[in-house]
């Protein structure tokens, strides 16, 4: 059985007269893949800005590893191990590949008061750098300037320097966004294989319904702020009230 990684009490928040967060509790559990889904407006950004710290909630308590998180800032969050990716790309253009993914390695070490120093000799996380580089595929780009990269390998990037930073809990807000098909495959395949090795536990924020249901273990459906379906993709799939909210869009049968 696994262990409870993140739990959500009545959480809400409202803007103005939207409900973009309407009362939801959830339980996710540790290294089970899943996937936030809904259409647009259903408050699945909401819901990670809230989790990660970037807004506050109105109301409701948030535990990441049975701690009280809901009112932590950002930084001490992506400290106890919770961090996130975002819609856009958010690397550092002009730094080599090598040297994006190290600067959140040497914070992670908490080696960052003598940046200068710590850089030249730290060979450990040096080591770490090139064996994380390797596990993401772009041990080939080390000392390739980020900006050089294609739009895909940004986005794997992207995911490395949020893997550098040693989370426990990993939200990915659409990943794949703006890839063609050959860079979508590989980069679900990353995820893939990531997700396996259990060292971080991951959540998608997604609108691709092939990348759904052929990654998750679990699926979470939002609609106006409120949990309409939540399980496995077979479960989801055959949710009248999911298909009703997705009448018209593409929902495999």
């Amino acid at each position: 059985m696994s262990r409870e990684i993140l739990k959500i009490v009545s959480l809400n928040k409202a803007f103005g007269r939207v409900q973009a967060a309407a009362d939801i509790n959830l339980s996710l559990q540790e290294g089970v893949l899943t996937s936030i889904i809904g259409p647009n407006g259903a408050g699945k950004s909401t819901l990670i800005n809230i989790l990660s710290g970037s807004i506050p909630p109105d109301s409701g308590r948030i535990y990441f590893l049975g701690t009280d998180i809901t009112r932590l800032p950002v930084h001490r969050r992506v400290k106890l191990g919770l961090c996130r990716s975002f819609q856009l790309v958010n690397i550092f253009p002009e730094l080599t590949v090598f040297e994006n993914i190290l600067l959140p390695a040497l914070a992670a070490a908490d080696r960052t008061r003598h940046l200068l120093r710590a850089i030249r000799r730290e060979t450990a996380v040096r080591a770490q750098v090139a064996q994380l580089l390797e596990r993401i595929g772009l041990q080939h780009a080390a000392d390739t300037v980020a900006s050089a990269l294609s739009h895909g390998d940004q986005r794997v990037l992207e995911v490395g320097v949020a893997l550098a930073a040693k989370p426990k809990l990993l939200f990915l807000d659409e990943p794949t966004a703006g890839m063609n098909p050959v860079e979508r495959v590989r980069v679900l395949e990353n995820i893939r294989e990531l997700s396996h090795s259990k060292q971080t536990t991951f959540v998608l924020v997604e609108h691709d319904m092939d990348i759904v249901f052929s990654l998750s273990d679990r699926v979470i459906v939002l609609h106006h702020g409120e949990v309409i379906g939540d399980g496995t993709t077979d479960a989801v799939k055959n949710d009248p009230r999911v298909r009703e909210v997705y009448l018209g869009q593409e929902v495999p049968a």
